[in-house]
């Protein structure tokens, strides 16, 4: 089996994106999917260090966001990856005005939610930039949940 490289996007590149690279590693590790991943932003927001409540928030699973610093999702990084896993539909919409040959790329990372007759689909993942602790949780948790499917689906 060839390594995949995921590039996760979101706005700044310092809160979903970053917590989907901590949690994407040992859901693919426990499928015995070798992947490449990397994340950046459409923000363009440079060498920041991943928001408090994301380092918080993963942590609590035992994973580390210490050493993350931000990087802008450029056309050129973007065009390496086999799949761009975007937060929002407005991330896709930035990626292809920018490249369009990224679109064939682009996943939608919260069409993968798990839902029950109770819950309307999501429509995004909610940014949680500014957020107390339990919204990292509940966007932790929502990506954490996606990405489950998700790499069910490429095993």
């Amino acid at each position: 089996m060839s390594t995949k490289r995921i590039a996760f996007v979101c706005t700044g590149n310092i809160c979903r994106s970053p917590m989907a690279v901590a949690l994407a590693k040992p859901i693919f590790d426990e499928r015995g999917i070798s992947v490449v991943i990397i994340s950046g932003g459409t923000l363009g927001l440079i060498n920041k260090p991943a928001a408090s409540n994301a380092v918080a928030a993963v942590a609590e699973l035992g994973l580390d966001l210490s050493s993350h610093r931000s990087q802008a999702a450029q056309p050129a990084l973007m065009r390496m990856a086999d799949h761009i896993v975007v937060m929002a539909p407005r991330h896709k919409q930035e990626l292809v005005a920018r490249d369009p040959g990224l679109g064939p790329k682009i996943v939608a990372l919260w069409e993968y939610y798990p839902e029950d007759e109770e819950d309307a689909p999501l429509s995004q993942i909610d940014d949680p930039v500014g957020q107390d602790l339990e919204a990292f949780r509940q966007s932790r948790d929502i990506i954490k949940a996606c990405l489950e499917r998700w790499a069910d689906s490429l095993a």
